[in-house]
């Protein structure tokens, strides 16, 4: 399928992004590395940024988001160039009781549009870049390996003597965390003294590439694990030139109870004191839409509805 009509492509792209920035911020919520704006440059010569950690699942969100936007346009019918994947359309699929059928989503061709958009910004070819690459790669598989079967049930009184079935992508929070479990086993590709893990260090070159890794399958990373090379730096403490806010500022939970994650009730203590900082309180008036009817039709009316709350952010410690 060749990429026509790229400006259409383009503006999905961008919707994808802040997809993916917006799902980032939700899976670091809670820590000193919030997901900053200034950390989405995915578009820019993202060789020369440090290849750290954090920098991993940033690739990997971003190319997942993009995956799964664009499989969705086609499946729905937003370009003239793509559709349902039609392999999975009629005939049995393996077992007695199921069919294929509606409108699978087709992986293929989402993955085949966020490594054109992503991969080519990778110009270089020395380890950071092949790092960049590998973690891209590891976005699109997450959607593709982890694709779900919907069924339709027909038959008599809803007896669901047989189904019909398509293939989805998975929506974006899981695939998000997913990902942040892989932020979490992520792989340190290292120097030492035989190199970078496989390779010798005589291989690198002065501008330190390395011929023998020309495709980032070379660097022999599991295609699912997030690798890294740079060690973080230090969130806490605000750095204007390395695009780092800090934390001071960052709003902290207090919540309790058993829908409240672990990361939230103790995100007080990880984003304030172990950087270094107070806890602030302070109460503040919020606005929510509330008490929303139904008009005949079709409208939908909402009040505006003022709260009291009381908000927990870091702030620095007075001498």
């Amino acid at each position: 399928m060749a990429l026509e009509a790229t400006d259409t492509y383009a503006q999905s792209v961008l919707i994808a992004v802040e997809r993916g920035m917006e799902e980032c911020r939700h899976q670091f919520q809670w820590e000193p590395w919030g997901c900053p704006k200034s950390s989405f440059n995915v578009f820019s010569r993202s060789n020369k940024q440090p290849a750290t950690k954090e920098r991993a699942f940033l690739h990997a969100m971003i190319s997942s988001s993009i995956v799964i936007t664009l499989t969705r346009n086609c499946s729905q019918g937003d370009f003239k160039s793509c559709g349902c994947d039609v392999s999975k359309k009629g005939g049995m699929a393996g077992y007695k009781g199921w069919h294929w059928g509606g409108c699978s989503d087709h992986v293929k061709i989402g993955n085949r549009m966020a490594k054109h958009f992503l991969d080519k910004k990778e110009n270089g070819r020395d380890l950071r870049a092949l790092i960049n690459l590998h973690n891209n790669r590891v976005g699109r598989m997450v959607v593709k390996k982890n694709m779900k079967r919907m069924c339709k049930c027909h038959g008599v009184s809803g007896s669901c003597e047989m189904q019909t079935c398509w293939m989805r992508v998975q929506d974006l929070r899981t695939i998000g965390d997913m990902l942040k479990e892989a932020y979490n086993n992520a792989q340190l590709f290292s120097t030492n003294s035989n190199g970078y893990n496989l390779p010798t260090i005589q291989m690198r070159r002065l501008d330190n590439s390395i011929p023998q890794l020309k495709t980032p399958e070379k660097l022999k990373i599991p295609k699912q694990q997030l690798a890294y090379m740079d060690l973080s730096p230090n969130y806490c403490i605000a750095n204007e030139s390395s695009g780092i806010p800090g934390t001071i500022g960052r709003i902290c939970s207090k919540e309790d109870g058993k829908k409240i994650s672990k990361a939230e009730k103790k995100s007080c203590r990880t984003l304030c004191r172990k950087c270094g900082h107070r806890v602030s309180m302070r109460s503040t008036v919020v606005s929510r839409t509330c008490k929303c009817k139904f008009h005949w039709c079709c409208n939908v009316k909402c009040k505006t509805c003022t709260e009291q709350v009381t908000q927990y952010t870091c702030a620095a410690r007075e001498d």
